[in-house]
């Protein structure tokens, strides 16, 4: 059938309540140009082949049904659709398989495959929906795109009534959904891409890119709101470039407990979510985790994680700062495990004290072998006993001369450690008894270490008062 023909065939008035047009098996010849146009009914070419792309800028229809159909390529920039837009079983594209995947900029530029950023106007995909609105939904599901642009959907600011239905999608470039809305889901179960640009989505059920979803390239869901959950669950992001950057992303629930683990960077910076679900054997590689500003209430896993193994996840992020450890050891907190948020707060100090230079390193090892940066008051109590127990030995074989030869106190070396070690107290042996030679240095050191160790083991006993 000739496109033109086709074309006067829908566009012919109808009498009302005629409904829409159904078109099936036929091979359509030259390029079906429906721009601006405004169709009462719907509108199903079913199974038919197209040679050239169909054009649909600014269409007005009920529906648009394209199921099992072949185009090279579907225009519908700010086409408006009452119910679904479909393209079900449908293939688009010009043949070319090759994947491209999306890249970091930086790294697109000496590669040259997808870039991050769109020049609108001057890019194009086998499927253009930029401004549209549909009122019901986007149907996409087993759809092939095999094409050489870099783009396979080029859907910036598209609206979405229903969800975006797109399972077992296959494409050989991306998705570009920035500042998309959709009332309902976005479905990507068992899809594969070259990666997706969903920056700035508005999204009021989940995000689906589990079961079997894969990405060669970069999923970006930054600055992203979505109500419900965003889950990755079982999901592949492989070679070259699958990485998640997920950094200011909103969502209740989110799901990064991936089959494998990621062939690029997993970025959460300065997300906001209530509980995060991830696997032990799928973190990403140490440098590859990016969490400084990452918020969150609770972390689940299905498999218990051991709490300095979560202190290791945290610190393959090579920026994380004090903020990140005080995150950690609040969900702890949070959860009823004081203990644990203890660790990960000691685990803090060293891992601050470890960037410092060589003075503060060495002053740090000092102070985590004596009661743990006053995260070990037990420590330091035993400290002070073995002191105690070393002054003691130490003033029975070499007693102090009396100061006050008048003074009828009987001697006791252990007393009188146990005054030089607590500067709280006063038990009236320090100023009775006078060290001399050797005897005054190990007083001096009893004095020094009691002050030190006191103050942790106040700063800890503090600290458990404070928390009941």
């Amino acid at each position: 059938m000739d496109a033109a023909a086709l074309r006067e065939l829908i566009t012919a008035e109808r009498p009302a309540g005629a409904g829409g047009l159904s078109v099936r098996e036929v091979r359509v010849r030259g390029s079906l140009d429906l721009t601006g146009g405004r169709i009462d009914g719907a509108l199903e070419f079913l199974e038919c082949v197209f040679d050239e792309p169909v054009r649909m800028e600014g269409l007005v229809a009920r529906a648009v049904d394209l199921s099992r159909s072949t185009l090279p390529a579907l225009c519908a920039d700010r086409v408006s659709v009452e119910g679904e837009l479909r393209l079900s079983g449908a293939r688009l594209g010009d043949g070319a398989a090759q994947q491209r995947p999306l890249l970091d900029p930086n790294r697109a530029e000496r590669t040259g495959r997808t870039p991050r950023r769109v020049r609108e106007g001057h890019s194009a995909a086998a499927v253009q929906l930029a401004d549209a609105r549909i009122d019901g939904s986007l149907v996409v599901e087993h759809v092939v795109v095999a094409d050489s642009a870099a783009w396979s959907l080029l859907a910036p600011r598209l609206r979405v009534g229903g969800s975006v239905r797109a399972r077992r999608l296959k494409t050989s470039g991306s998705l570009y959904l920035r500042d998309c809305r959709t009332a309902h889901t976005v479905d990507l179960v068992e899809a594969d891409v070259g990666g997706i640009d969903a920056t700035g989505l508005v999204c009021g059920g989940g995000f689906y890119a589990d079961w079997g979803f894969r990405s060669a390239g970069q999923v970006l869901l930054r600055a992203a709101e979505v109500r419900g959950v965003v889950t990755f669950h079982d999901s592949v992001l492989t070679e070259p470039a699958g990485a998640l950057l997920l950094s200011r992303l909103c969502v209740q629930r989110l799901r990064i407990d991936l089959r494998e683990p990621p062939a690029g960077r997993v970025i959460l910076q300065d997300a906001a979510v209530d509980v995060l679900v991830d696997d032990e054997r799928t973190w990403p590689a140490p440098g590859a985790l990016f969490v400084e500003g990452f918020t969150y209430k609770r972390i689940e896993s299905d498999q218990p994680v051991e709490v300095r193994s979560r202190i290791g996840w945290l610190v393959r992020d090579p920026r994380a700062g004090a903020g990140s450890f005080e995150q950690l050891a609040k969900s702890y907190e949070a959860a009823g495990d004081e203990q644990a948020a203890r660790t990960v707060r000691h685990a803090r100090e060293r891992h601050l004290r470890s960037r410092e230079p060589l003075p503060g390193r060495m002053w740090g090892y000092v102070q985590d072998l004596l009661f743990g940066y006053g995260y070990a008051p037990r420590r330091a109590l035993a400290w002070l006993l073995c002191l105690v127990a070393a002054g003691s030995l130490w003033f029975a074989g070499h007693p102090p001369r009396r100061a006050d030869p008048r003074t009828e106190r009987a001697w006791d070396p252990v007393l009188y450690s146990l005054d030089l070690l607590i500067p709280v107290a006063n038990l009236g042996y320090r100023g009775s008894w006078q060290a001399e030679g050797v005897g005054r240095a190990v007083a001096l050191l009893l004095i020094v270490s009691g002050w030190t160790l006191a103050t942790a083991v106040l700063a800890g006993a503090r600290r458990a008062l404070g928390r009941s």
